[in-house]
């Protein structure tokens, strides 16, 4: 085998985590364990998911606490068509929606800006996570928790729902990293 291929191998390795090069000294195997860190675009699923707690758990819990009759008959209407979407582009349309709506429900036309922000930029990654098993189905039962507590004016169930929901995104990320590490 040539010293390109063992190179390229190599390399492979240590982008799953298995190994560590050590200029002057060799490779080394570090774990037995694949390490598959998911990115979308120029960020990691991981970045995503964090940036998304700092500002929509607490964009839920403001949510709950000065939402309208009409925010509330829209975020209704959004997690009802969610529920319904029958092609993967649409419900990841509708869900984008429904967290927007959830921004736009707290006033705050900045938090607004955000999280169309940030769904754009998580295009991708919601795509992606169509791909594990169940998946939209506990997302709409997550969003529907969230509508709940925001139905009911409380703030810290909102939040604590948004972070429930956010935690069904990272094991959702982690299956399909497995899920595609198996497919390679």
């Amino acid at each position: 085998v040539s010293r390109p291929v063992i190179r390229e191998a190599l390399g492979s390795l240590q982008t799953l985590g298995l190994t560590e090069s050590q200029p002057g000294r060799g490779t080394f195997v570090t774990s037995r364990v694949v390490k598959v860190g998911l990115s979308f675009g120029q960020y990691s699923a991981t970045d995503l998911n964090e940036i998304r707690r700092y500002v929509e758990v607490p964009t839920a819990g403001r949510a709950a606490q000065v939402r309208t009759i009409e925010d509330l008959d829209e975020l209704i209407r959004m997690l009802d068509e969610h529920e319904h979407a029958t092609s993967a582009a649409e419900s990841v349309r509708i869900d984008g929606q429904f967290h927007i709506t959830i921004a736009r429900a707290t006033g705050n036309l900045l938090v607004v800006r955000l999280i169309e922000d940030l769904r754009e930029t998580m295009q991708e990654q919601s795509l992606a996570l169509r791909e594990v098993p169940n998946r939209h189905e506990s997302a709409a039962h997550e969003h529907r928790a969230i509508l709940n507590a925001i139905r009911r004016q409380d703030a810290d169930g909102a939040a604590a729902a948004m972070a429930v929901h956010l935690e069904g995104v990272e094991v959702a990320l982690e299956q399909l990293a497995r899920q595609r590490t198996r497919k390679a």
